[in-house]
Formats: structure tokens, sequence, C-alpha cells
């Protein structure tokens, strides 16, 4: 049986694509070795080789504030994006979470939302960070004064977690971009 539990045939792709395809296929292969209860399946593990898919990025500006219309000549491609240089410095130290809940609204992290976080930054006062307390995994603005650790929510209806003589504090990483949906 092939690792993607049926068969398979055999395809002439671009070697341009090759490395594209394989990771496409990635997320579909099934592994006799996967052990949900292994500490390899509780902590993200970091993607070795990340897709690359340039987008074109068009000259003109768009105007949040006025309502205009765009110029007729600022319908040219100027440069492409690539969301991995965009938003990933970092990429063996970069991991995406889903946002469960509402603590952080008043940073603009809503539920449903994917947070860019980076291992390789070190945290700082003030950073919002995905952090392990207790064995709780969650998303606060983290506060250093002195001997005093906080983790703050960004919703009125939430009270700070200050952490006690005791409590392990694991800060697995800063928060550095947030990606919600329009709607």
């Amino acid at each position: 049986m092939s690792p993607y539990g049926e068969k398979t045939a055999v395809i002439r792709v671009p070697l341009s694509l090759k490395s594209d395809v394989l990771v496409y296929l990635e997320p579909f292969r099934k592994s006799s070795s996967q052990d949900n209860n292994s500490a390899d399946a509780a902590f993200p593990q970091a993607i070795s080789n990340p897709r690359s898919l340039p987008r074109p990025i068009y000259s003109g500006k768009i105007l949040a504030g006025q309502s205009r219309f765009p110029s007729p000549a600022q319908d040219y491609e100027q440069k492409t994006l690539d969301l991995n240089d965009r938003f990933i410095a970092n990429p063996p130290a970069t991991f995406f979470f889903t946002v469960k809940g509402d603590s952080m609204v008043g940073a603009g992290i809503f539920d449903g939302a994917t947070l860019i976080v980076d291992r390789s930054l070190r945290p700082k006062s003030s950073n919002i960070v995905i952090a392990d307390v207790d064995g709780e995994w969650m998303v606060k603005r983290l506060y250093k004064r002195s001997s005093v650790i906080k983790l703050l929510s960004e919703n009125p209806l939430n009270e700070p977690i200050v952490l006690k003589e005791g409590q392990e504090l694991v800060v697995f990483g800063v928060v550095t971009y947030v990606i919600n949906e329009a709607k």
C-alpha cells in the first residue's frame, strides 16, 4: 500500500513544480508511525520545505478612507509578492496557530484568526506570545516588570493571569502577524 492509503499513478510534472507538488501531497500521507500520545504530536513541527507562490502586487494604492475609483492607468503589475517572504522571517522557527476564543479581541485577534508565530524571537514585555502555563496553551500579551510576570488579555471581561511562585510558564514564541477573515 502507498503512503497515501490507496493505489497511486505515475505522472510527469515539470521539474520546477516538483517541490510544490510534494508539499501539496504531504498532508494526505498516512503515517503508520503517528502516535497522538507522543510528545511530538503535541508539539508543532516545522515545515522543512515551505512552498513559494509569488502573486502579482499592483502599484496603485487602495484608499481606505475616501470613496474614489482607482485610475485606469494603475491597472498594471509592478512586482510580485510571496507571502512566505513577506510574513515569515525565519521559516524553520515559524508556526501557525488557530485562535479559539475572544480574550484578545482588543488586539485585533478574533476567534478563528490564524497567528503567525516566530520561535526565534526573544519575548519582550508587551509582545503578544503563545504561552504554556501549567500545561494550558494560550495567546496573551506578556508583561514583565522586575519579578512580576503577567499574561494579559485584550478583553476587559478577562482577568490578567499573574504567575505565582511554582507556576511554570513556557513561552513558545512571539506572534508576528495575525490573519483574520474579512467579512
